[in-house]
């Protein structure tokens, strides 16, 4: 007998270690709590999905993103989130394993060089910019798009901004990033001079 509360599946490509960041490209190193991540997006998708769900969240550089960019909405330049739904042909299995396993949302490219940046400028903290890019790229995967119509727009952002406020609400302020630049570390990790008395 399966359980009687939705799983949600959520897989990650590797988590940046370093990135280049800042209008010098000063390097800042990353420390990520893939479980407390994993927690917060299954969170949303609790509010989100109807009942199991899967979704794989790609991390990609500026050069990356760039790419992708061109290639599926001809803008050339980085954006900081991506959204694929899963191609009709890519599920094969019998329906009952599908639902089983879950609804396979598809896949998000997130740049987070580029929410480096924004969460600069946006004034808050690099996991707080992610985690608004994900939920952003969740909302797209469920079929809201905000370039349809101003209308569009106005409710998609009052649904991002509602999952955000009950998410930060129910577990508190993202910390599944913590950002380190490497002259901190260096100097933090330095030894300390012993002094003759």
């Amino acid at each position: 007998m399966g359980s009687k509360y939705p799983v949600h599946k959520i897989s990650f490509s590797l988590l940046p270690g370093s990135i280049a960041a800042g209008p010098k490209g000063q390097k800042l190193r990353l420390r990520w709590d893939r479980k407390a991540m994993t927690r917060r997006l299954a969170f949303v998708l609790e509010l989100m999905c109807e009942g199991n769900s899967r979704v794989h969240i790609e991390f990609v550089d500026e050069l990356q993103m760039g790419s992708l960019n061109w290639q599926f909405r001809g803008k050339d330049k980085p954006t900081d989130v991506l959204s694929f739904p899963p191609h009709p042909d890519v599920e094969t299995d019998a329906p009952e394993s599908s639902r089983a396993r879950g609804v396979n949302l598809g896949e998000l490219a997130v740049c987070v060089p580029v929410c480096a940046t924004q969460a600069r400028s946006h004034r808050c903290s690099l996991a707080q910019e992610i985690e608004r890019m994900m939920i952003h790229g969740l909302v797209h995967l469920k079929g809201f798009d905000h370039e349809r119509s101003d209308a569009a727009y106005a409710v998609m952002t009052l649904l991002e901004r509602g999952l955000r406020v009950q998410l930060n609400s129910a577990l508190g302020e993202p910390d599944f990033c913590e950002e380190e630049t490497a002259q901190a570390k260096r100097v933090t990790e330095s030894p300390k001079r012993r002094t003759s008395r």
